[in-house]
């Protein structure tokens, strides 16, 4: 005979919380990046007279640090390097000159970069009365919208020197003496370079109003534009130029634009010759 003796032993189980700490140590390169969005613009269809449908570009700060001094060009001088007028071609013409832009603190079109050129033939009823030494003359085109504008020669009978005039007619042409009348009243050709005279046309009235009109130097064209900024050529030098944002854009933040192009009447159906637009920031 025997017995057993059983224990039962009961263990409870403690549970208490625990914690520690790593430290985390991260450094972000510096770097000036701007994206623009979307890649491409396209308008089609597009009726000489009319403007198309508005389009929104985002210039977003894709860097690491803030960005200033934003500005925006397109290549016309490169696209558009021979006079147009007469060509059956439309791409002897520049996407990039029918383009118009704003920012979002300015609620008015300006054109990116706009080339006119020389008529190189008399104009009926024009009166060339508005600068001392006429040279050179035509039509600034905006849509349904002509104006006739006159240009006085410089020094040595070039028009990159601050002896050279730039004047522009009020009124849309309509074929009379009147609107065919170009004057040079507030308007500041007072900074010129080995290339251009730069203008600043600063007349309520006139349908450049707050734009820069860069005359070249052989005085067969006229670059019109704003927020070009570029030094060379040194677009800068008009007093009118004006950056898109001069505070700083922060990392992702973004400005954004809105485009549209204004095709002028009288331009041959088709593609125009593609542009690029470029959108600078200093990092």
């Amino acid at each position: 005979m025997f017995a057993i003796l059983a224990f039962l032993i009961s263990c409870s189980a403690v549970f208490a919380d625990a914690n520690d700490t790593a430290t985390v140590e991260v450094n972000v390169v510096e770097v000036a990046q701007i994206t623009v969005m979307p890649d491409l613009l396209t308008w089609s269809a597009v009726l000489p007279g009319y403007a198309g449908d508005p389009k929104l570009l985002d210039i977003k700060n894709t860097g690491s640090k803030n960005v200033t001094n934003i500005y925006a060009y397109v290549d016309t001088l490169e696209d558009e390097a021979v006079r147009p007028y007469g060509s059956p071609n439309s791409t002897s013409y520049a996407a990039g000159g029918v383009i118009v832009f704003k920012n979002e603190t300015y609620d008015k079109f300006f054109f990116a970069g706009r080339l006119e050129w020389n008529w190189t033939e008399d104009i009926s009823n024009m009166q060339k009365t508005g600068v001392t030494s006429p040279v050179a003359w035509g039509f600034f085109k905006n849509t349904s919208y002509e104006y006739n504008w006159l240009v006085g020669n410089g020094t040595g009978g070039y028009c990159n020197n601050t002896a050279t005039q730039f004047a522009i007619s009020d009124y849309p042409d309509n074929g009379t003496v009147e609107t065919r009348t170009p004057i040079a009243t507030g308007i500041n050709c007072n900074q010129a370079d080995e290339n251009y005279t730069y203008c600043s046309v600063n007349r309520a009235t006139a349908p450049l109003y707050e734009s820069c009109v860069a005359i070249y130097k052989d005085c067969s064209k006229i670059y019109i534009y704003r927020y070009d900024k570029r030094s060379q050529p040194n677009f800068a030098l008009c007093g009118n130029s004006n950056y898109i944002q001069a505070p700083s854009l922060v990392p992702f933040e973004t400005h954004t634009l809105t485009l549209n192009v204004y095709i002028p009447l009288g331009i041959p159906f088709g593609n125009l010759n593609t542009s690029t637009f470029t959108v600078y920031a200093t990092g």
